[in-house]
């Protein structure tokens, strides 16, 4: 394990990867409570050094990594259970990003965040993580049509959920607006 340890594979993927492992665990996990992102970060290098140590052959390491990720952040939270720890954690994203508050921004994260996990999960891991399709098949070991269909899936059902809700709020300002004059 040394070897590979000592590998600068490695060590750039640890540079290039590692803060976005710490936000896909804070977006999973919060930032309290249990298991710190940057645990759950150093426990994922150590699962992917001993993978690799054991022989493993991934054709994408990035994919490799947040595969493990997933898995061990699927752990914590059966630790987190078991212990009776649970903690209500804030998965929404960065705040930081949007100076001005949007209503549709929030709009459509609340949505988001009432998707089926698997789709919130694919949907993270192409958009907040940038991976291909091909890497979330990896990840997740399902056929690469499924991602491509659940991701369809989760955007067309956020859109449908917008729009509704944008149909809502512009038919009650015409009702309003038809009663007060």
């Amino acid at each position: 394990m040394e070897a590979i340890q000592k590998s600068p594979h490695l060590e750039q993927l640890f540079k290039d990867a590692a803060d976005d492992l710490a936000r896909y665990f804070t977006r999973r996990h919060g930032n309290g409570g249990g298991d710190s992102s940057e645990d759950l970060v150093q426990e994922t290098f150590m699962e992917m050094a001993r993978g690799l140590e054991k022989g493993s052959e991934p054709e994408s390491l990035r994919a490799y990594l947040f595969g493990i990720a997933r898995r061990v952040s699927q752990a914590a939270w059966k630790r987190r259970y078991r212990e009776r720890e649970v903690i209500a954690g804030d998965l929404s994203t960065d705040t930081a990003a949007s100076p001005v508050p949007d209503d549709r921004i929030e709009a459509a994260r609340e949505m988001i965040a009432a998707l089926p996990p698997l789709q919130r999960e694919i949907l993270d891991l192409r958009f907040s993580q940038q991976l291909s399709y091909a890497e979330i098949a990896e990840i997740l070991e399902i056929p690469l049509g499924t991602v491509r269909s659940r991701i369809h899936h989760a955007i067309h059902a956020v859109r449908e959920r917008l729009a509704a809700e944008e149909g809502l709020g512009s038919g009650q300002s015409n009702q309003q607006s038809k009663s007060d004059s």
